[in-house]
């Protein structure tokens, strides 16, 4: 089972298309109540699990993710969503963790996309102002560096046009030239399964105030409590926001069409 955990909102970047960007200002996190209720839940479950430290930043907070791994069997497993900036603390956890830590990274502003282990993720959002930036040189490093395991977002927040969705089908096709053709070519148009939750398996979301949320991007989204209720796990087949569809993106370029919500910036 994975479990995300929102520790907090504040963040030391200003990344223009994070979905969260309007909340890392705020200075409420994670109370110790929340979590010690958090830990006691999860030491009476059965198996292995895995729980991913969420943001704004989560490094941010490595005072309390130390305190979550000194009260939990080194049996689970420990992620973390970063931006990657915070590399002296993420290694200060692995090592007292005791083993590798998972991580997701992506194209942040402090330019370094090297990976801060072997496992090691990266997603590069896609925006209309960055497309320029994935050159080949860049292309042949994230290839090398990630091989596989690399996805795309895509901010479309504004609407593309068709020289961009070109230039994104052209950079994808050098990725699977590079890696094969199993890597799955994403382009932000021209999607099949429009609406889809890319919430795949069943997860329960923890804000930092203790909300199970069926939706970690909405704080609306709230399926209950911790300090009232037992875990309560999403399971979304499609995106419960998928009737948010901003309009001034439904369009079309001959065989590239786009009929649904961002995949970064999914509702405002």
């Amino acid at each position: 089972m994975d479990f995300k955990l929102i520790l907090g909102y504040e963040c030391n970047m200003k990344c223009d298309y994070c979905y969260q960007l309007k909340s890392h200002s705020l200075k409420k996190n994670m109370s110790y109540e929340i979590i010690d209720k958090f830990i006691e839940r999860f030491n009476k479950l059965k198996g292995k699990h895995n729980i991913d430290f969420f943001g704004g930043e989560p490094l941010l907070y490595v005072d309390k993710i130390k305190y979550i791994m000194d009260r939990i069997d080194k049996k689970h497993s420990i992620s973390i969503s970063t931006n990657g900036s915070l590399r002296g603390e993420f290694y200060e956890l692995e090592k007292y963790w005791g083993s590798l830590i998972t991580n997701l990274l992506s194209n942040k502003e402090h330019k370094n996309l090297n990976k801060l282990n072997e496992n090691s993720f990266f997603r590069f959002v896609a925006t209309k102002k960055n497309i320029s930036e994935l050159t080949d040189e860049l292309i042949n490093f994230l290839a090398r560096e990630y091989r596989k395991n690399i996805q795309f977002k895509y901010d479309l927040s504004e609407k593309w046009e068709l020289e961009e969705v070109k230039k994104m089908e052209e950079v994808q096709k050098k990725f699977q030239y590079i890696l094969g053709k199993d890597f799955r070519i994403d382009l932000p148009v021209n999607y099949n399964s429009v609406g889809e939750c890319f919430v795949r398996n069943q997860v329960c979301f923890i804000n930092w105030n203790g909300d199970y949320l069926a939706c970690h991007r909405i704080e609306e989204s709230k399926l209950g409590n911790i300090l009232n209720d037992d875990f309560k796990y999403c399971n979304n087949n499609r995106c419960i926001y998928e009737s948010c569809t901003n309009l001034n993106n439904l369009y079309s370029y001959g065989k590239y069409e786009f009929k649904g919500t961002s995949l970064f910036h999914m509702c405002h």
